[in-house]
């Protein structure tokens, strides 16, 4: 079997999009084997604000902060031995996993579940199942069961 040389893990900084990476950097190969991590920022727009809040300033105050929580996921695997970039972008979280991936021709997308339920549309959560239908490469969703991580796979038409 191939080693996979690229793989993109969507993020939320959830206790589910870490354990996605978590299982990707266990998929990955020192070496061989680079991780694209990705986090679509909300900005106030996306968010509903008020548009007397929505400045710019706020909206450069969500992606201050959000670059520093992918920065800070990136840090906590210094050492791990796999290559590690992280990516920021604003809009649908799907698509910009989707477009990512096309952009890095990775060979897998690797995404936290919200449920812990046995891999039905509900268990899934909204943007994992969005990139399920739409990607054109395999998925991996990851969610913490009784400690252990369940694994389900899917290959997108």
């Amino acid at each position: 079997m191939e080693a996979l040389r690229y793989i993109v893990v969507g993020t939320d900084f959830s206790e589910g999009a870490e354990r996605a990476l978590d299982t990707a950097i266990g998929l990955a190969r020192a070496g061989i084997t680079a991780i694209t991590l990705v986090h679509a920022c909300a900005m106030s727009a996306d968010l509903g604000v008020p548009e007397p809040l929505a400045t710019p300033a706020f909206d450069r105050e969500l992606a201050r902060i959000a670059g520093q929580q992918l920065a800070d996921a990136i840090a906590r695997r210094t050492g791990c031995g796999i290559e590690i970039a992280g990516v920021m972008r604003s809009g649908k979280p799907w698509e910009k996993i989707n477009n990512v991936a096309a952009e890095v021709g990775a060979g897998l997308i690797v995404l936290g579940r919200t449920g812990a339920g046995r891999g039905t549309a509900a268990d899934v959560g909204s943007v994992a199942l969005r990139v399920l239908r739409s990607a054109s490469r395999p998925v991996l969703t990851v969610v913490a069961h009784d400690g252990a991580a369940a694994l389900s796979i899917a290959r997108s038409a």
